[in-house]
C-alpha cells in the first residue's frame, strides 16, 4: 500500500472542525431515518423512524398488511444510507444499541439486511448481519456482494473504521460451510467512514472517503491473488487536508471527484494505470473549485450536469471537464429555509424539463429549474423533511420530520398518500 502525503492544517483547526462535525453526527444518532423510500413496478418500501421497513402499494397508497421488516416486537434503530434494492432483494443498513434502540453514546451496532421483497422475509438465516461500528453511508451492490463501511468504536487500534465484504446471496441453497462465511473480508480503513463508498463497476474498485481527508481505493475484482491477503486489496490512500462525507462521482474513464467540508470541489485522475487497477500508484489532482459552505450530501449527476449542494444552502450547476481539466461553475443559488439540505438534492425531468427537488430538515422541499436556478414551487410541509425525495413515474415520495409518509404528484403537487408510521394510520 502507498501512502501519498499532504501537508496536513494547524492542529486546532482540524480540532475545530473534528469537534463540529461530530456534534452533527450527534444529532444524527439522535434524530434517525435518514433513508429514502426505495420503489419497484408496483411497490414502495419505507423505513420508519421506529425501525421498521414497510411496503405500500404505488397504485393505490395503501399499506401491504402484515409485510413488515424487521417481524413483531423487533426494531433495527435508525435507518442513515440509502438501502437499493437488486433481483427482488432488498439491501440496507440500520444501527442501534444492539437491542433495537437508538444509540445514543456512539457506540453503536449496525444491523445489514437482504430482504425478499415478496415475502417480507429476510434471505438468510439470521433476520440480519450484525457489525460492530456505524455505518452511516448505506450499502453498495457489485457481482454477488455488498459492500459497507464504518466508524470504528474501539479507538485503542489504529483502525479508523473499517470496509467489510459480505456475501449477498440467499442461504436457500447454501452448504453448512458456506453459511457459516457471510463475512467474506474486512480491511482496516485510516479514518471513520460516513459516506457511502463509490463503486466504479467499470475498473471493479470502491473509492472511500473518510472523517481524517483520507481517500482509499480499493480493488474488489475476483482475484485468487488476495485469498491469502485481503489487506492488498487497499491499492493506495491519498492522505487529505479536511474530512470527506460526500461520496465521489466518476467524471471520465480514470477521472474523479469529491468534495470535503472546507467547501473544495477536487478531481483527480489515477495515474500509471492501463488495465490493471494494481498498477495505481497516485492521484493526480487536476482540479480545484471552492464552494461555499461544506460540501456534505453527495454530488448529483444527470444528463451529463453536475449539481451540489452545500450544508450552508448554496446550491451549484457545475460544469466538469476531464478532458481539458477545468471545472467552473454554470450558476449558483443561495436557498435561505429553515434548517438545512442535509440530505442533498434529487433531479428529475418532467415535460422535458430538468428539475431539482431540494428539501430541508426544517421546513419544505423546493423544486428548481436546472437552466437559471429559478425557484418554479415548493411542497410545503409543516415540519419539514427526513430523507431525500424519490421522485418515480409522475409521484415524488418523502418522508417528514413527523415520521409520516407522503406522496405527492409532480403535475400539480397534490397529496396523494399520507400514512403515519407511528400509529400506523392515514394522516393528513
Amino acid at each position: 500500500m502507498n501512502i501519498i502525503k499532504e501537508n496536513k492544517i494547524l492542529l486546532i483547526v482540524i480540532l475545530f472542525l473534528a469537534t463540529t462535525l461530530f456534534g452533527c453526527m450527534n444529532d444524527m444518532e439522535h434524530q434517525g431515518n435518514w433513508s429514502s423510500p426505495v420503489v419497484d413496478e408496483d411497490y414502495v418500501y419505507v423505513p420508519s423512524d421506529k425501525g421498521k421497513i414497510y411496503k405500500f402499494s404505488k397504485k393505490d397508497g395503501s399499506i401491504v398488511n402484515g409485510w413488515e421488516f424487521p417481524s413483531g416486537e423487533n426494531s433495527l434503530g435508525s435507518f442513515y444510507g440509502e438501502m437499493i434494492l437488486n433481483d427482488g432483494i432488498l439491501y440496507g443498513s440500520a444501527y442501534g444499541n444492539g437491542e433495537g434502540k437508538k444509540c445514543q453514546n456512539r457506540k453503536c451496532v449496525s444491523s445489514l439486511f437482504g430482504i425478499d421483497v415478496a415475502s417480507g422475509a429476510s434471505i438468510w438465516m439470521e433476520e440480519y448481519i450484525s457489525i460492530n461500528g456505524s455505518v452511516v453511508g448505506g450499502v453498495v451492490y457489485h457481482n454477488n456482494t455488498i459492500y459497507v463501511a464504518t466508524s470504528e468504536n474501539d479507538k485503542s487500534n489504529d483502525a479508523g473504521g473499517y470496509l467489510y465484504a459480505i456475501d449477498s446471496k440467499s442461504d436457500s441453497n447454501k452448504t453448512l460451510d458456506e453459511l457459516t462465511s457471510k463475512i467474506l473480508w474486512r480491511i482496516p480503513l485510516t479514518g471513520e467512514v460516513y459516506g457511502a463508498p463509490f463503486l466504479d463497476e467499470d475498473q471493479e474498485i470502491l473509492i472511500i472517503g473518510g472523517l481524517n481527508g483520507d481517500i482509499s481505493l480499493i480493488d474488489i475484482s475476483i482475484d485468487d491473488s488476495y485469498d491469502s491477503n485481503s489487506l492488498n486489496r487497499l491499492i493506495l490512500t491519498r492522505e487529505g487536508e479536511y474530512p470527506v462525507i460526500s461520496s465521489a462521482i466518476k467524471v471520465s474513464e480514470d477521472s474523479y471527484c469529491h468534495g470535503d467540508i472546507k467547501g473544495k470541489l477536487k478531481c483527480f485522475q489515477l495515474s500509471s494505470f492501463q488495465n490493471d487497477i494494481s498498477e495505481v500508484n497516485g492521484f493526480n489532482y487536476w482540479g480545484e473549485l471552492a464552494l461555499d459552505g461544506w460540501i456534505w450530501s453527495d454530488i448529483e449527476t444527470y444528463n451529463n450536469s453536475y449539481y451540489a449542494i452545500t450544508l450552508s444552502g448554496w446550491l451549484y450547476r457545475i460544469d466538469i471537464d476531464p478532458d481539458s481539466e477545468l471545472i467552473s461553475i454554470l450558476w449558483d443559488k443561495e436557498l435561505k429555509f429553515d434548517g438545512k439540505p442535509v440530505a442533498g438534492l434529487a433531479p428529475y425531468s418532467f415535460r422535458n424539463q430538468v428539475l431539482l427537488a431540494v428539501p430541508f430538515d426544517k421546513d419544505k422541499i423546493i423544486i428548481i429549474e436546472d437552466g437559471t436556478g429559478s425557484t418554479l414551487g415548493e411542497y410545503p410541509l409543516k415540519n419539514g423533511v427526513q430523507s431525500l425525495p424519490i421522485v418515480d413515474n409522475n409521484l415524488i415520495f418523502i418522508i417528514d420530520r413527523e415520521n409520516n409518509f407522503r406522496s405527492y404528484s409532480v403535475s400539480d403537487r397534490s397529496q396523494i398518500i399520507c400514512f403515519d408510521l407511528n400509529d400506523m394510520k392515514g394522516c393528513d
